[in-house]
């Protein structure tokens, strides 16, 4: 398989990206905004804490389809503390609340994603989108190199929701719960290529 970065630091100063731990919606169709988008109609959250951000990515995804519960219940039935939110909960959860679902983790091995892990997201996640559902993310962002921002000093292990595509550049819409708990310049939504994602995913995964 072709390597998209020998590491997830060269892949992401080379496309120029800017660089928390644990950082009642209707059910509609997803909206297509051009012929090549769609954008489902998910209400946007911030997370309250830094540790909250696994309870409002789920909140975020479940909103897609059904009015989710508060963000504390959802902590409660992730486990979440402030030590953050395990891998393992959150497709459980996931499945539980959306009847009809059945949510899996992809988990990715390494510090690097391949052609072939880009690949896979873009099928998974635009099939989702398709169907009306999100897709949730665990990211792993070095320090500097946090999308739209880059001030993070530290390495990030976040939460965060696909509710969206556009097929041109094959970019993917991030709902991303930090916002202002991270920093006041972060904002509540990035487009991102695949690739990007999928790199950002390495060494954790997402849940499809």
């Amino acid at each position: 398989m072709t390597t998209i970065a020998s590491d997830r630091r060269t892949f992401l100063r080379t496309v120029g990206v800017g660089a928390a731990a644990g950082l009642g919606a209707l059910t509609l169709a997803p909206r297509a905004s051009a012929a090549d988008e769609r954008v489902l109609p998910t209400t946007y959250r911030e997370q309250p804490t830094f540790y909250y951000c696994g309870p409002t990515a789920v909140s975020i995804a479940l909103s897609a389809k059904v009015t989710p519960p508060g963000l504390d219940t959802l902590a409660a039935e992730l486990g979440t503390s402030e030590a953050g939110t395990n891998f393992g909960a959150i497709s459980p959860v996931l499945t539980a609340r959306l009847p009809g679902a059945t949510y899996r983790d992809q988990w990715m091995e390494g510090s690097s994603a391949t052609q072939a892990d880009a690949d896979l997201l873009w099928s998974r996640a635009r099939a989702n989108v398709d169907t009306g559902y999100a897709t949730v993310c665990n990211w792993w962002v070095v320090a500097g190199e946090y999308p739209d921002w880059g001030g993070n000093t530290s390495d990030i292990f976040h939460f965060v929701t696909i509710d969206g595509y556009r097929t041109e550049g094959r970019m993917l819409r991030i709902a991303d719960p930090a916002g202002a708990t991270l920093s006041p310049s972060l904002p509540s939504h990035h487009w991102l290529s695949v690739e990007q994602v999928a790199t950002y995913c390495a060494g954790r995964g997402y849940f499809w």
